[in-house]
């Protein structure tokens, strides 16, 4: 219990350091810690200011989380760092110290509470307000005094040595004075922690840095404000925040940083003339203002096509912009609402969008459905009678769960070839899925209808059987999407979530796609051999037994769990490692592992990275790996700085069924998966797996690398 909290409030400690550059990597923290104690003083200030803010929000009952990741003390050790250069060390400043740290956190919770609505940060106002506030009070409090540096610090003394040429002077000392430190060798150290951290943030600081300093010198023609000041690191943070931080890095990104850093100098200018009269320092100021007004601005868009917000926030600019750009290839097309076909075996598309009868215009987004033989007739011999056709009182199925909206029943089926223009969609049924989205069913078999409005139905539920009412020459299913619960409504253009298309006795899987007229399509047929292997149940721990290319084995074991979120996740006891993954009734596929790479469930999880429920012979599933778990050392060094312009390095999947001892009721099927990992079109490594699926589990899975092979087998 002790160990846990002390580790805890490591992690609180030193996660306010990388918080100031929005970062969580703890290597940085550690040299920004280093540099923050080039001036002592200040250091030990900023340190003490940091650890009463986060002992009095772990008191007082804050989010743990937060806490945990500097959230409430980043702040207090700003405001730490600054009265450490400012003011004498002694007892009354102690007290002062400690008060305008608790204002710090008092302060971020107001703002928090403030700015939430308005979906806007509240980046580093608690710590000038704070600031501004103790030096306005010290005015008062004459045992607080000023600190007269008479001397300076070793390391200070021997780096003015140095003369390096005047923009990088000025582009050290900027950064260093994002922790004030206003000296060579503190800027230094922060320059390399932030390229360690970020090969993105570090460009965009130099970027950022270069406009604002060009800016001056055509505007002003010297550099005094920016050498004499802790203002230069405006432009920096401004840079890195807007560049890579809220907004996934890009093109237009770093171009919204070209356009913001005049902006930043002409507030600098403007804000110090305001807050001289008052004798307080602008420190960030003019970067918090940016911030907030370029937030509302890219808040208040109808189109959001050229600038992306961070969806899930993980602390880098790459791992923003690497996540971004996996899950938009992975699931651009995946709708809120999963649709799929409404009947079971195979049917096929007698017209589809924009068909050459009745799809047309407000209509045209729908699919008329019929059952044919290998000749593509419709109807057995001799084909004058409804009961001849194929499809004729077949089920007609939910395409999604909701409830029954309307109801047309009570319509004759048609003779073969005659239409009812005076009740043109037949019997028909509408289901309203969600707010302005429903699905009709038109056509049906009179008299042939399960359900009444108001009743809620499960996706794959009978609903009706297929008929010939309305305007339907030969018995048909209508389908469509449409955003009013009316009869007559207009078509919606909506995917298919998942379905299958034959062509000569070959399968293709389709994911959130539109079935095209003429082909043969289906429902997706679940195995239920591969859907209760894959149904990972909470609670339950598989164990393994993994022998590797050596000989050597150990036992992993992997727990199913699920977290706050309630997205559900492997944790193997052994690595400490986690591998996300979903599924869906259709799907078993992984969405993110963290953790160690040399791990069997990291096999697992490009083994098995995704995987269609039900078996089809020699399918091919593909699809897209992130290349945060490949590629590192000096490949991903300079893709990073690349990045946001080009992303040449890829990682692709692929998995298909080989085998099954019984194509209507297997006992056992194997599956054969790879993971390719490329630069441009030169392939680099290829990993390549196979899972044995025996007795409703995950038998073995067969790891092939050069360096042999791997085999895990299950042995619970």
């Amino acid at each position: 219990m002790l160990k846990t909290k002390a580790t805890y409030f490591y992690q609180a400690f030193i996660n306010s350091y990388s918080q100031l550059f929005f970062s969580d990597n703890k290597i940085f923290a550690y040299l920004l810690l280093l540099s923050s104690f080039i001036d002592p003083l200040a250091g030990l200030s900023g340190a003490v200011s940091l650890c009463v803010a986060v002992l009095f929000s772990y008191w007082i009952g804050l989010d743990r989380n937060s806490i945990k990741h500097g959230v409430y003390s980043f702040n207090a050790l700003m405001v730490g760092l600054v009265m450490g250069i400012t003011y004498h060390w002694s007892l009354p400043f102690a007290i002062i110290l400690s008060s305008a740290s608790i204002l710090s956190v008092l302060l971020c919770v107001l703002f928090h509470n403030i700015f939430t609505k308005y979906k806007v940060p509240v980046l580093s106002l608690p710590f000038l307000l704070s600031l501004w506030l103790v030096m306005l009070s010290l005015r008062t409090f004459n045992h607080v005094e000023l600190n007269i540096r008479i001397t300076e610090s070793a390391l200070s003394i021997w780096s003015q040595q140095f003369h390096l040429p005047l923009f990088f002077d000025v582009y050290f000392k900027s950064l260093a004075a994002v922790f004030f430190q206003y000296n060579l060798i503190a800027g230094v150290l922060a320059a390399i922690g932030l390229l360690i951290y970020s090969r993105i943030a570090f460009s965009l600081s130099l970027i950022g840095f270069s406009i604002g300093y060009l800016f001056y010198f055509l505007m002003v023609g010297e550099f005094n404000q920016l050498l004499y000041s802790y203002i230069g690191f405006n432009f920096i943070l401004t840079a890195i925040t807007l560049g890579g931080y809220f907004i996934i890095p890009s093109f237009r990104s770093y171009l919204l940083v070209v356009i913001a850093t005049p902006i930043i100098a002409i507030l600098i200018s403007a804000l110090a003339n305001f807050l001289i009269p008052y004798q307080l320092p602008l420190y960030s100021l003019p970067f918090n203002i940016a911030i907030i007004l370029f937030m509302m601005l890219l808040n208040s868009r109808v189109h959001f096509k050229n600038l992306h917000f961070v969806a899930r926030q993980l602390f880098s600019p790459e791992k923003n912009l690497y996540y971004h750009q996996n899950r938009t290839e992975r699931f651009k097309n995946d709708t809120y609402f999963h649709v799929h076909l409404p009947f079971f075996g195979e049917w096929f598309i007698s017209q589809g969008f924009d068909g050459k009868h009745t799809h047309k215009e407000d209509w045209k987004y729908a699919w008329d459905f019929v059952v044919v033989d290998e000749m593509k007739h419709t109807f057995r011999l001799p084909g004058t009678e409804v009961t001849d056709f194929f499809c004729y009182n077949l089920p007609v199925l939910a395409p999604a769960a909701g409830t029954i909206w309307n109801i047309v029943d009570g319509i004759n089926d048609n003779e073969v070839g005659d239409v009812d223009t005076q009740n043109n969609w037949g019997n028909t049924i509408i289901i309203k899925h969600g707010d302005f989205f429903f699905s009709k069913l038109s056509h049906l078999k009179k008299g042939s209808l399960k359900v009444r409005i108001g009743d809620y139905v499960q996706r794959g539920e009978l609903l009706a059987t297929c008929g010939s009412s309305g305007r339907s020459p030969e018995p048909h299913i209508h389908f469509q999407l449409q955003s009013t619960p009316y009869i007559g409504s207009k078509t919606l253009l909506y995917p298919i979530s998942y379905y299958m298309t034959k062509l000569n006795d070959k399968f293709t899987f389709h994911a959130f796609d539109y079935p095209e007229e003429g082909e043969t399509i289906s429902r997706v047929a679940i195995t239920p051999l591969l859907a209760n292997a894959f149904n990972f149940i909470p609670g339950v721990i598989m164990k393994y037994e993994v022998t590797n290319e050596t000989g050597a084995t150990e036992i992993v074991s992997w727990e199913v769990c699920i977290d706050a979120w309630n997205q559900s996740y492997l944790y193997c006891h052994t690595s400490k490692s986690y591998a996300y993954f979903v599924n869906n009734g259709t799907l078993h596929y992984f969405t993110e592992f963290i953790g160690d790479r040399k791990s069997m469930l990291y096999h697992f999880y490009l083994a098995a990275n995704k995987i269609l429920l039900g078996y089809y012979d020699q399918l091919e599933v593909t699809d897209k790996l992130p290349i945060t778990n490949f590629y590192s050392g000096i490949s991903r060094f300079i893709q990073d700085f690349t990045a946001p312009f080009n992303i040449y390095l890829k990682a692709e999947y692929s998995s298909k069924f080989i085998f099954t001892d019984d194509d209507l009721s297997p006992k056992e099927i194997k599956t054969e998966s790879k993971a390719t990992i490329k630069a441009g079109s030169i392939m680099l490594k290829e990993l390549n797996y196979e899972l044995i699926i025996h007795k409703n589990k995950i038998a073995q899975i067969i790891t092939k690398t050069k360096q042999g092979t791997t085999i895990a087998t299950c042995i619970d």
